[in-house]
Formats: structure tokens, sequence, C-alpha cells
């Protein structure tokens, strides 16, 4: 699996490939709802699901940080 590209019906593949304990995670993040600033209950985004059962079951597939670059200021101060 590739985070990048992975889609739902990937992330149903691999719930079903690792059993219950992923399904029921995967069917709790699809049924989870969150109250937006109206006060009107929505349910979470396909990144924010992907991104919660990738840190659960497979975290070494997650992209890792880059290096922040130096600032201007940073590189100025250096000298």
């Amino acid at each position: 699996m590739n985070y990048k590209t992975t889609t739902i019906r990937d992330l149903i593949a691999d719930a079903q490939s690792r059993g219950t304990e992923a399904a029921e995670t995967l069917k709790e993040l699809v049924s989870a709802t969150t109250v937006d600033e109206d006060g009107h209950e929505v349910g979470l985004s396909f990144l924010t699901i992907k991104k919660t059962y990738f840190q659960k079951f497979c975290p070494e597939l997650l992209p890792k940080k880059k290096a922040k670059k130096p600032s201007m200021k940073e590189l100025v101060m250096a000298i």
C-alpha cells in the first residue's frame, strides 16, 4: 500500500486482511463525527481517516517530515 495513492477501497481491503480490530477501527473512523463552527455534525474527511488508520496500523508507510530549510535571517546571522 502507498500512502499517497491509497483509496477507500484499499483501506477496506487492508482492514479485511488484517482482521476484526482493523475492520472495527475503520468502521469507527468512518462513523465518527465532529461539530463544525455552526454547530452542525460533520463526518471526518477521508484524509483524516486515512492518516489515523495509517498511524495505527502501518506507521512506517507515512511520509517522513523533511528537514526545515534555514530562513534568510538564519543564514545571514550565521555569518
